[in-house]
């Protein structure tokens, strides 16, 4: 499996977030994210870690083995401008 840089991998999941409405279970985030790459486990929780301190992401708990992630403000505003962007290149 091809293996995928952090920024790319931490991109990807504030994608995958977006793309479920913004809130999703961290499980599905996980499942989609080892679909684009070789990750561990350990590495997504420390991608989540890294988001949550840079104001990207919310995590809560549901219970002890479920989490869900949550966008932020500044992540929407970010995806927002990343999608024009792009959209004016095309």
């Amino acid at each position: 499996m091809v293996r995928s840089s952090p920024s790319t991998q931490a991109a990807t999941i504030l994608e995958v977030v977006a793309r479920l409405g913004g809130v999703a279970p961290g499980e599905a985030v996980y499942t989609e994210l080892r679909k684009s790459g070789d990750i561990s486990f350990g590495e997504f929780m420390r991608l989540l870690m890294v988001l949550e301190l840079r104001g990207l992401v919310r995590v809560t708990t549901a219970s002890e083995s479920r989490f869900f992630i949550h966008l932020t403000e500044r992540a929407i505003k970010i995806l927002t401008t990343r999608e024009t962007t792009e959209e004016e290149g095309s």
